[in-house]
């Protein structure tokens, strides 16, 4: 009869220490399938973030390209009423101004640091998160550091050594208007059409321009951002479904 009971009892607790195994298990089944479904709501968050970040570069990029566009433009303009002699008008003023107005690109970097403070690993896909971290942190800081040799630089240069001989003043602007009017009233403008260090100046800061824009702008950094807001939606819409 003991030998009975005690059979029973080994088999009654081996079936509830069972039965709490299994209880476990779903637990943990459970906890992980909710960590992962949290996890993938908070991937699709910051992939939305960063996308609509990089729409937004994407827009400043745009912005830039048609400023530096306008620079170069009114470079040639000033260029050719040099050479062709051409008289003094009060529009010139308003040319040597845009021509010398720079732009700088400033991109988002919230969503990107909030990634890194979640941990890049969050990007599920390997391919896109190289993605991720190579606009932010390489194509982004080369572009900017190239922006500052090529043209920031250059602008500077001039303002500091090659204009203050030549204008009246600089930085001269009207604020009420949208695009400031940038405004470079030459001393004496019949001495500018001989005076061959200003004209390779200008010819050789519209030249750095028109590199900055064809090469670093369209070849380079926009087809990059452009690339990753595709990639982005791809995977958000993946994700998604």
């Amino acid at each position: 009869m003991n030998s009975g009971k005690t059979s029973k009892y080994f088999k009654y607790a081996i079936g509830e220490i069972i039965l709490v195994m299994i209880g476990i298990l779903l637990a943990l089944q459970v906890n992980n399938w909710n960590q992962n479904r949290l996890r993938a709501i908070e991937e699709v968050r910051v992939l939305k973030a960063l996308k609509v970040g990089l729409e937004t570069d994407l827009t400043d990029l745009n912005y830039n390209a048609t400023s530096i566009q306008n620079s170069i433009a009114h470079a040639n303009t000033v260029l050719k009423s040099l050479k062709n002699n051409e008289p003094y008008r009060d529009s010139i003023a308003d040319h040597f101004g845009i021509m010398m107005f720079p732009v700088k690109f400033l991109y988002s970097t919230s969503a990107f640091e909030t990634l890194k403070a979640k941990g890049i690993d969050l990007v599920t896909n390997a391919q896109l998160r190289d993605a991720i971290v190579g606009v932010y942190d390489s194509n982004y800081t080369f572009f900017l550091e190239t922006e500052k040799v090529i043209v920031l630089d250059e602008v500077e240069r001039g303002f500091r050594t090659v204009l203050p001989s030549r204008f009246e003043e600089s930085y001269v602007f009207d604020l009420s208007k949208a695009n400031y009017m940038p405004r470079l009233v030459p001393l004496n403008f019949e001495i500018l059409k001989q005076d061959q260090e200003f004209i390779y100046f200008i010819k050789s800061y519209r030249n750095r321009l028109n590199t900055f824009l064809n090469f670093h702008y369209k070849k380079i950094i926009m087809p990059q951002v452009e690339n990753l807001i595709d990639e982005l939606d791809a995977e958000i819409k993946t994700l998604e479904n």
